[in-house]
């Protein structure tokens, strides 16, 4: 019996070692997945497609309206610089690793890559706006940052500085006509990160977006790892996001994937994008899907890879289906190590010897199937735990969001509410200065009118005191022509009254003389 109990305890020796060996490794490699998990995990939400120049890319199931960086996600300042929050539950893959393009017939397109950032995006800021665009692949930090890259007019999006951290920036963002005069009058951000040997594009500085935000309380979160894919989630002074190391594996591919020449030769007026526009026509886009999802797929246009034949989407990371067969296989193989060295032990013995193992035989495979019951209710039960304390992070989640929402615009309404009665104060300081001028204005206008009456006045005398003098001098010289006139008139009228007066004095002189006689002269 105690040879029994030894065997019985080396055998559950060994099981308990090949159940943990699992965990072990599981928990060494849980650092780091494939970019096979990017096929596996974005397939729900959008179309994979085999690009001739960029190879397999992805097409989201969004809106029409939908641009990368901009539809449903804010901005917030982390350790690494301005990170985006997707409110996605794909988000925590294309908008922090791989590029964005537009093409001009499948609309936006996202390339894989397998390093993490807060953003791919370049940023720009002048005339009370900042302006960021997603980067296109092949473009360096280094190249995006030093100018010499330009970026489609059609990409940025442009929104008032003042409300670059508000969750809900996409209320406030410019209209697309006005983008191209914006980007143009605006400086490129050049600021990076260097974390671990790695540099990021960080956008703009804490200090520089709380002094145009007018709001020194704007906080610099911590980023904390999640440990599965899903809603990136903001949390007291925490981004919670899902950004695992993710190393490239050559046989990695998605499960069905849409020839790109293919498709558009067949539908060639069926294009996604929205020329002119960067956004997206739903309707194309949903017809695109339905082609890759087809029960029975053209074989000239969708490519189907089995997943027998793929690389699994996390090595050193089984999934719960893979685990549980591999720990039974573990447990069947100590089981049986066990009964093998149990019936070497006790070969050749009595009859009873053999009933006796058979019994134990018996009363240990009650006891295995037993265990096996019970840990598959403990696995249910964990299960069940497990999906209500989803359902309570779900729901906290949700709340705390409400809350955040809540305080965020609680803090909008008074940023609205500091930068009114600052604008009021503004006003007001220029009306008064303003009235100042114009009070200054109008004492010089007056002081130059005195000026101009004074001189107009002074002027004026001395136009009538010319006048004046021009008049006495013109009365003088007639005057004097006048009494010339008349002394020549006294003058002619005495001459003849003088000549009157000789002639009249000679007629009286005649008078008085007597006659002479006619005969006198005869006598001579």
């Amino acid at each position: 019996m105690k040879t029994l109990n030894k065997i019985w305890g080396a055998g559950l020796l060994i099981m308990t070692m090949a159940l943990a060996a699992p965990k072990s490794s599981m928990a060494q490699d849980e650092g780091y997945v494939t970019d096979q998990q990017f096929y596996d995990e974005l397939e729900p939400y959008g179309t994979w497609v085999s690009d001739p120049e960029y190879g397999d890319v992805w097409i989201p199931d969004a809106s029409d309206d939908f641009r990368p960086y901009a539809t449903n996600g804010h901005w917030v300042v982390t350790e690494y610089g301005n990170t985006w929050v997707s409110d996605y539950s794909w988000g925590w893959a294309p908008f922090h690793y791989g590029r964005w393009r537009y093409d001009d017939y499948y609309g936006w397109e996202w390339i894989p890559g397998h390093t993490w950032a807060p953003a791919w995006v370049s940023w720009r800021h002048g005339g009370g706006y900042y302006g960021w665009a997603p980067l296109t692949p092949g473009i360096s930090i280094s190249v995006s940052i030093g100018g010499g890259y330009n970026i489609p007019d059609n990409y940025w999006v442009c929104a008032p500085e003042a409300y670059i951290t508000s969750p809900r920036i996409y209320s406030y963002y410019a209209p697309r006509t006005r983008v191209v005069n914006i980007i143009h009058n605006t400086t490129i951000i050049n600021n990076t990160y260097v974390h671990n040997n790695v540099t990021y594009i960080s956008g703009p500085r804490v200090t520089d977006i709380r002094r145009v935000t007018h709001n020194n309380n704007v906080r610099v979160y911590n980023i904390s790892n999640t440990g599965r894919p899903g809603v990136t989630s903001v949390r007291n002074n925490t981004v919670n996001i899902y950004r695992p190391a993710v190393r490239k594996a050559p046989d990695a591919r998605p499960t069905r994937v849409v020839d790109a020449r293919a498709y558009r030769d067949q539908h060639p007026n069926e294009r996604i994008a929205a020329q002119n526009q960067a956004a997206i026509n739903r309707a194309n886009a949903a017809r695109l899907a339905a082609v890759a999802r087809s029960q029975q797929p053209d074989s000239k246009v969708v490519r189907v890879n089995p997943r027998d034949n793929r690389a699994a989407a996390t090595p050193g990371r089984p999934n719960v289906a893979q685990r549980q067969p591999q720990a039974q296989q573990q447990q069947q193989r100590a089981e049986q190590a066990a009964r093998q060295q149990h019936a070497r032990e006790n070969a050749g013995r009595p009859q009873q010897a053999a009933e006796q193992r058979t019994r134990e035989n018996t009363q240990r495979q009650q006891q295995a199937q037993q265990q096996r019951g019970e840990r598959a209710a403990q696995q249910q039960q964990q299960h069940a735990q497990e999906n209500a304390q989803r359902q309570q992070q779900a729901q906290q989640q949700r709340a705390e969001r409400a809350a955040q929402q809540q305080q965020q615009r609680a803090q909008e309404n008074a940023q609205r509410q500091q930068q009114a009665q600052q604008q009021r104060a503004e006003r007001a300081a220029q009306q008064q200065q303003q009235r100042a001028q114009e009070n200054a204005q109008r004492q010089q206008q007056a002081q130059q009118q005195r000026a101009e009456r004074a001189a107009q006045q002074q002027q004026q005398r001395a136009q009538e005191n010319a006048q004046r003098q021009q008049q006495a001098q013109q009365q003088r010289a007639e005057r004097a022509a006048q009494q010339q006139q008349q002394r020549a008139q006294e003058n002619a009228q005495r001459q003849q009254q003088a000549q009157q007066q000789r002639a009249e004095r000679a007629a009286q002189q005649q008078r008085q003389q007597p006659p002479q006689h006619r005969g006198h002269g005869n006598e001579k």
